[in-house]
């Protein structure tokens, strides 16, 4: 098998929002405009407060929230903030601590499901914040499905305790379209679309500064100088089905470049999707009956996971599916057909009611004549993105000066819970707001390092200058076939870990000169391929460097049980003098936290 308003609040101090309204223009009037003959005259310069890089969730809270503080705010997508990327297409629900919930237990469920190897004070936090954020995006004008004034929730996927609200008749795209909408009614924001920003822009002194960005949709060289900045992309990923095709996140990446350190490498979000349609369900079909099958009509999952069974972490349903595979056992489906008109009609208000999946829905009625709610189908592993992410602490600073990271661009822990990424990336970007306009209110402007700039251009620019060369999209397919396998990122063992790095610094080796771009489309995947050899070299390098099993989040066959004594631990990288990958660990700092396993 291959991957395929300020209301009352239950607690003291937690931050608020304040929208600054204000003209557009008037804030902007004298932030753009170009640099002056013998610095370049090639560049268009975007001055502003703070910079944000990435238009879903983490950054338009990021953006709301630093205008909030009084900050000028340029916010910076390479496609259409809010309409495009990860969090348009996620399905809408959002862990939320109601009132009446017990902090502890939520944060114990959520810890336990990260193998211990989560910040607990940054869980405690998004907790912390998220019933004020669901006030504020009710203040928006977003409503949440409610019965007789009571919130209606479902129990998040692995979870024992923590509760998802969903929208009503909303998706998160219509969530994020809508945040988009409030940041530029604060006329503190300003977003631009369609640049691709592929490189951060350092001060003489090391500071960063900004970033450097090309139009996608012209031909401007874009020169973001801001006094600081928050990196809210995702954490990259390798083109592993549809929904992820366009989940590159060069924004760990770049940063890695410049100086910081990237956390949880060996971590991945493997998913499982339909083999022939791209739906969403995996977590909330089993919520409500369904459960996996294997090809000889087995009910499986109980023997991997007694206690959640078909609710099971994500990860932990996929190596499943991988070892009934390898034991003759596939295809791999899941049995619909116990479930409930009551919960069929249940599915289809939550997620086939509005939004995109009703055209999913009838795309497979159309062109295959089955009903993935009627009909038992069959259900392959796909990889959706890395989880790594930026070392970050608590207000998301990283570890160099004037950079802060939000969203999938900084460490949010390493289980995808259903309602966990929506929830930690508006934490994250309220937060990363707040702290990035404090820093920038202390802060004086500082004089971009020009000749960098001028040499990261070149950088970027050098496979149009190749008459003759390799297809990125070819690159990427031969990375795909050194990492689908099951045992590579899966059922992980040293052997095959060892012979997918070879494969990876191989074709590193092969084509990272030599890839060649004809415009400036293909220039971008160009960058997004390098990036992708860097991310699967350091992913592999760290799976072998952590020899234990995590059960649901990491597993090595050769090292199948956890081994607490020597790996509750994180793995860091970073870039060496010499530009090599060094590593190190740090111990989990069960000291100042609360919870930890029993032994």
């Amino acid at each position: 098998m291959c991957i395929r308003s300020e209301n009352q609040s239950p607690w003291p101090g937690s931050c608020v929002h304040v929208l600054c309204p204000g003209p557009q223009d008037q804030v902007f009037r004298h932030a753009t405009g170009r640099l002056v003959s013998g610095q370049s005259d090639r560049w268009q310069i975007v001055q502003s407060d703070v910079l944000v890089i990435g238009g879903g969730f983490g950054g338009l809270w990021s953006a709301i929230r630093a205008a909030g503080c009084g900050s000028t705010v340029t916010l910076v997508d390479r496609s259409f903030a809010g309409k495009s990327g990860h969090s348009f297409f996620a399905g809408g629900a959002m862990m939320v601590l109601l009132p009446e919930d017990d902090l502890d237990e939520c944060i114990r469920d959520i810890v336990a499901g990260n193998g211990w190897l989560i910040d607990q004070e940054m869980v405690e936090e998004v907790f912390k914040g998220s019933f004020y954020r669901l006030k504020d995006l009710e203040s928006f004008g977003m409503s949440f499905r409610k019965s007789g004034g009571t919130y209606l929730w479902t129990r998040a996927r692995g979870t024992m305790k923590v509760k998802n609200l969903w929208p009503a008749n909303a998706t998160a795209g219509d969530e994020v379209t809508l945040l988009r909408k409030i940041a530029l009614s604060t006329g503190l924001v300003r977003i631009i679309d369609h640049a691709f920003i592929y490189d951060l822009a350092k001060a003489s002194d090391g500071t960063i500064a900004g970033a450097l960005g090309a139009g996608v949709q012209n031909p401007e060289n874009y020169l973001f100088k801001a006094k600081g900045v928050i990196l809210a992309t995702n954490s990259g990923g390798y083109r592993g089905h549809h929904l992820a095709s366009e989940l590159q996140g060069l924004g760990p990446f770049m940063a890695f470049d410049a100086g910081a350190k990237i956390k949880n490498p060996e971590f991945h979000y493997i998913n499982m999707r339909p083999a022939k349609h791209e739906i969403e369900g995996s977590g909330i079909l089993p919520a409500i009956g369904a459960r996996w099958v294997n090809g000889k009509g087995e009910h499986f999952m109980e023997q991997y996971d007694p206690l959640f069974k078909d609710r099971a972490p994500v990860l932990k349903i996929v190596q499943a599916a991988a070892r009934e595979a390898r034991a003759g056992k596939a295809p791999i489906s899941m049995d619909v057909e116990g479930i409930t008109e009551e919960e069929r009609e249940k599915f289809r208000t939550l997620q086939v009611s509005h939004g995109w999946m009703p055209l999913l829905f009838e795309k497979c009625a159309r062109e295959e004549g089955y009903d993935p709610l009627r009909n038992n189908i069959e259900w392959k592993p796909a990889y959706e993105c890395n989880k790594l992410g930026l070392l970050a602490d608590a207000q998301c600073r990283t570890s160099l000066k004037g950079l802060f990271a939000a969203g999938m661009a900084r460490t949010l822990g390493i289980n995808p819970f259903t309602g966990w990424s929506i929830a930690a990336c508006t934490w994250s970007g309220y937060t990363a707001g707040e702290s990035c306009s404090r820093y920038a209110s202390a802060n004086d402007w500082k004089s971009i390092d020009f000749a960098g700039a001028e040499e990261s251009r070149s950088r970027f620019m050098n496979p149009l200058g190749r008459e003759r060369g390799l297809d990125p999209d070819k690159v990427v397919h031969d990375l795909q076939k050194i990492l689908f396998p099951a045992d590579v990122l899966i059922l992980m063992k040293e052997g095959s870990l060892n012979k997918a790095l070879d494969g990876v610094l191989a074709l590193k080796e092969e084509s990272l000169s030599r890839m060649a771009a004809a415009d400036l489309r293909t220039l971008i995947k160009a960058r997004e391929t390098a990036t992708m050899l860097l991310s699967a070299e350091m992913t592999l390098k760290a799976s072998l460097m952590r020899r234990e099993s995590r059960d649901g989040i990491f597993f090595r066959e050769d090292f199948p049980e956890p081994d607490n004594a020597n790996w509750l631990k994180w793995i860091l990288v970073e870039k060496g003098e010499k530009g090599e990958m060094k590593f190190s660990t740090e111990d989990v700092p069960f000291a100042r936290y609360r919870f930890r396993p029993s032994s």
